[in-house]
């Protein structure tokens, strides 16, 4: 194997796990707001943000803040990267 295959190897390997790790994170592909209220006796609206995550399962969307006004729930940011993976470690007993 020469030097420049063992390079473009590598190369691969670590776009294949970067892209590992990234959709075992979930990786942002958009968000959407939705108009929501407390109750019909409170009818006051509030706005919720949800932020639509790429997984190796598949499309999940999480909500994420809710604010009084759209501007402000527009204005509001969704983490490129969702911020508990779908893969976690295991902990050994003795490691408590």
């Amino acid at each position: 194997m020469t030097l420049r295959s063992a390079a473009w190897a590598l190369l691969g390997f670590a776009i294949v796990l970067s892209a590992g790790y990234a959709l075992n994170r979930g990786i942002l592909i958009g968000s959407r707001i939705e108009t929501a209220q407390l109750s019909d006796a409170y009818p006051v609206p509030f706005y919720k943000k949800h932020c639509k995550y790429l997984f190796f399962t598949g499309v999940r969307q999480v909500w994420t803040s809710s604010e009084s006004t759209r501007a402000e729930a527009e204005s509001s940011p969704c983490a490129a990267l969702k911020p508990e993976p779908v893969i976690r470690r295991r902990r050994k007993a003795s490691d408590f």
